[in-house]
C-alpha cells in the first residue's frame, strides 16, 4: 500500500456519493433527455458566448469526436449553430441559438433547484464549511481557472 491509496480511495467515495447524489448517472440529467455531457457542453457556451470547438474540447477534456457527435445533435434540436471562424476557416465556431439560450437558462435553474434542495437542511454554518470544503479541493488539485 503505498501513500496515496488512502487519498484514492477517499476520492473515489466522493465521487461516487457526488455522481449518485446529484443524479450525474441518469440516463436524462435533472429528468431532462440531455446526458451532463450535454448539458455542460450548452453552460460552456453559455459562459464564453461564441467559442472554438476545438476549445471546449480543450476546457472539458472530451474526445473530439465524441464532441462533435454531440455538437451535430445539439444544432439538430436547433440549440446551437456553428460557422467558420472569420478569422481562420479551421476553426469552427459554436454559439447559442435563442432557443438554446432559453433551454441552457431552464437547465442552470433546474440545477440551481436541484442544489437547493440538497442544501435546505444546512444551516449557514454548514453551508459555509460545505464551500470551505470544495474550495479546498479546487485549490489542492490545482483545478481553479
Amino acid at each position: 500500500m503505498d501513500r496515496y491509496d488512502k487519498t484514492i480511495e477517499e476520492i473515489r467515495k466522493f465521487n461516487r456519493f457526488y455522481t449518485v447524489n446529484m443524479g450525474f448517472l441518469d440516463s436524462g440529467c435533472l429528468d431532462t433527455t440531455y446526458s451532463i455531457a450535454e448539458m455542460r457542453i450548452l453552460f460552456e457556451i453559455k459562459t464564453h458566448g461564441t467559442c472554438a470547438q476545438s476549445d471546449i474540447t480543450k476546457n472539458l477534456h472530451i474526445d473530439k469526436s465524441y464532441l462533435s457527435r454531440i455538437v451535430t445533435r445539439l444544432c439538430k434540436n436547433g440549440l446551437i449553430e456553428k460557422d467558420r471562424s472569420a478569422k481562420d476557416k479551421r476553426i469552427t465556431c459554436i454559439t447559442l441559438t435563442e432557443k438554446g439560450t432559453m433551454e441552457t437558462e431552464r437547465l442552470i435553474d433546474l440545477t440551481d433547484d436541484q442544489i437547493r434542495a440538497q442544501i435546505a437542511q444546512l444551516n449557514l454554518d454548514e453551508c459555509e464549511k460545505l464551500c470551505n470544503a470544495m474550495n479546498a479541493v479546487i485549490t489542492i488539485l490545482g483545478k481553479e481557472e
